[in-house]
């Protein structure tokens, strides 16, 4: 019978830190957004495309990390340490933009960095963790990249507080990730000295495919139009309520982490039914079918109350499937080759989601700054979603399939 070690739990701390950080980088512009469109003059469109191409910059790095990745454990474990320290780093150099094209060039190097993450992850979580236990390892860290979601609204608007600036807030998120560095290391190197080769029984390493399936394919459009409200609700939801419900920023920052907060509960719900249940799928079309007529309800000039109560259930379906979505894909990549597999989905699977912000700020700028047809756009983009979603089937694992000369022959986990 496999069992988890400390080396596991070592290994998954270390990565939910890594996404946190990962999480709070990448959305660190969001809570400043309205700052930094007075102070460089940026229509929405150049606000899409500056929100955007740090996510479009990971997307092309992804592959490239993934393919890498499956070369072995210490390729994977490389990059999620660099992905840390090149995030801090482009922080730090992004708060010395003065115009447009330097943020975005900051921004596109910052993608560069943190693309590490992603597609090494699954594969690292796969190796130390059997099937059984593989949703809520993967909810986990996915939880820490959804603290770091939910907590950069607050945080960005507690040091712009305390700091009364963007630029001085975006270098102490960047010393941050320096000195966070520090835990993350050691952490990763008990992880490696802990580590027994074939701890995990092979009956339950081998979740996966053998070869490219339709169910992958699925879960990559998937992927895909759930990313393009996904990404647009997470990054640009406090230039929206400042431009369409006219609150301050500091009040935008907290009503973008209570929906992401609600988001949190939806993880940890999902991890645990998710695995209980061993189904994925309905929960899928449970997320994005009632965030559909949730987002099309802001759009209908709420009171606070109702406001309140409309984003803590977008957060909380939103999220609901992510832990869930996480384990089907693991399960459904070919397992020779699940390096490349996560790299693809977190570069063409996440390259909608990637210019969706822009597509958002276009739509605004076409209609003069109102943002309502913006969020029909996420409104069918979710429809879309709920459509694919109904598509897809449970992974099944069974003793015939665990007892095949396949995967029988399933290599060792590499030291």
């Amino acid at each position: 019978m496999s069992r988890v070690t400390k080396a596991s739990y070592a290994t998954l701390v270390a990565v939910t830190m890594a996404h946190f950080l990962n999480h709070i980088y990448t959305g660190a512009l969001s809570p400043f957004l309205p700052l930094i469109q007075s102070d460089l003059g940026l229509s929405y469109t150049e606000i899409g495309i500056i929100t955007s191409v740090a996510v479009i910059a990971m997307t092309i790095s992804h592959i490239i990390v993934g393919y890498l990745g499956d070369k072995g454990s210490r390729w994977r474990d490389g990059f999620i340490s660099i992905s840390i320290l090149l995030s801090a780093l482009a922080m730090i150099l992004a708060s010395y933009s003065t115009s447009y094209l330097i943020l975005a060039i900051f921004q596109f190097f910052l993608g560069v960095g943190a693309s590490g993450y992603h597609p090494s992850v699954f594969p690292a979580l796969a190796e130390k963790f059997p099937q059984r236990d593989l949703a809520k390892a993967t909810g986990i860290q996915a939880m820490g990249g959804l603290i770091g979601t939910a907590f950069i609204p607050f945080l960005g608007v507690t040091l712009l507080v305390a700091l009364g600036g963007w630029r001085p807030s975006l270098i102490v998120l960047g010393l941050a990730g320096f000195l966070i560095f520090i835990p993350f290391i050691i952490l990763m190197r008990y992880s490696k000295s802990g580590y027994e080769v074939g701890f995990i029984d092979q009956a339950e390493e081998c979740e996966g495919t053998d070869g490219w399936t339709k169910a992958y394919w699925l879960g990559l459009i998937l992927k895909g139009v759930r990313g393009m409200s996904f990404n647009c609700t997470s990054l640009l939801m406090p230039l929206y309520l400042v431009e369409t419900y006219s609150v301050n920023l500091v009040w935008a920052g907290y009503l973008t982490t209570i929906l992401l907060s609600a988001g949190l509960f939806g993880e940890i719900v999902a991890a645990s039914l998710s695995d209980k249940l061993n189904r994925r799928v309905p929960f899928l079309v449970l997320s994005t079918g009632l965030v559909t007529p949730a987002l099309l309800l802001l759009n209908y000039s709420l009171s606070e109350g109702a406001l309140i109560l409309i984003l803590i259930i977008i957060g909380f379906f939103f999220y609901l499937g992510v832990p869930p979505s996480n384990a089907y894909l693991t399960e459904v990549s070919p397992r020779r080759s699940r390096g490349l597999a996560f790299g693809l989905l977190f570069s063409v699977g996440a390259l909608p989601g990637a210019v969706s912000p822009i597509i958002f700020g276009a739509i605004g700028d076409y209609f003069q700054g109102d943002l309502s047809a913006s969020i029909i756009f996420l409104v069918i983009t979710t429809a879309l979603a709920t459509f694919v979603a109904l598509l897809m089937k449970d992974a099944k694992i069974t003793r015939s399939v665990i007892e095949s000369p396949l995967c029988l022959d399933s290599p060792q986990p590499l030291e």
